[in-house]
């Protein structure tokens, strides 16, 4: 029985408070707009009736296939949180953008990306939550409200490097056209002046536009992944990082029952 008792607190530990459910919660936020989404949420989330192995199915599933931890990267031997624990970073912000679910072949997972930029003028020390708020309002101004931001993912490579506006963008897109596009509206959003010497693209040779060929994975055939392939894929998350705090996450946008986005506001 001891050992039924002890899974029991096990369990309810990682149900409960801001352990594993709440980061499944956190990871997917609002999905109730997003059958899709939301039913890979209560693929991972584990529940009061759960048994240790079904629980430990859970968790491999959303550690390995939704965030694929086993491609974070190693530095010089340690964890890259631990290499990053040593340098002193200004507050982050990241917009992520994924692949519409009724986009995305079947039995196959969803592409994304993101954008990310640095505030300069700020640090873990200065910020505040009312700046937070003034950067969820920017955001969702920009990229969220009226017509949601998106653009064509693809091969070609766009760089946009401004380390003075906190601008490093490595941008995947159909053409460099696309690519110029993409990096032109986040300097103009945060209200950066645009440099052409700073933007560049690079094209590989490599052909994207290819018949996926057929592999087979445990007896059954299946497509085979296809390199960069030309998708697009909309703003969907946004969120600000700021050093210091265990790599603390403050959401800057959240998505309503009805599928509308809202700047959130943050307070202590």
């Amino acid at each position: 029985m001891s050992g039924v008792r002890n899974w029991a607190l096990i369990r309810q530990g990682l149900i409960n408070g801001t352990s594993y459910n709440a980061e499944v919660n956190a990871h997917f936020g609002d999905t109730s707009a997003d059958s899709g989404r939301n039913a890979a949420k209560n693929i991972c989330l584990i529940t009061s009736q759960d048994s240790m192995q079904v629980a430990t199915q859970r968790q491999s599933f959303f550690y390995y296939q939704v965030l694929k931890i086993q491609n974070k990267p190693i530095i010089i031997g340690q964890p890259k949180t631990t290499y990053d624990s040593e340098v002193t970073y200004h507050p982050e912000i990241s917009i992520e953008f994924r692949q519409d679910f009724i986009a995305t072949p079947r039995g196959k997972q969803p592409k994304d990306a993101r954008i990310s930029w640095r505030l300069m003028g700020e640090t873990s020390q200065s910020l505040t939550f009312t700046k937070i708020n003034n950067a969820a309002t920017l955001v969702f101004q920009k990229f969220f409200q009226n017509n949601i931001f998106n653009f064509n993912k693809g091969k070609v490579i766009g760089w946009y490097n401004s380390p003075t506006d906190g601008l490093h963008l490595q941008l995947y897109c159909i053409d460099s056209t696309e690519a110029e596009r993409v990096a032109k509206y986040v300097v103009q959003a945060i209200d950066k002046t645009w440099n052409d010497n700073l933007f560049k693209t690079t094209t590989p040779k490599r052909n994207n536009l290819v018949t996926p060929e057929q592999i087979t994975i445990l007896g059954k055939q299946q497509d085979a992944p296809v390199w960069r392939p030309n998708i697009t894929v909309k703003a969907y998350k946004a969120y600000m990082t700021v050093w210091g705090t265990e790599n603390k996450v403050y959401e800057l946008v959240g998505r309503l029952k009805n599928g509308q986005f809202v700047a959130l506001t943050q307070h202590d």
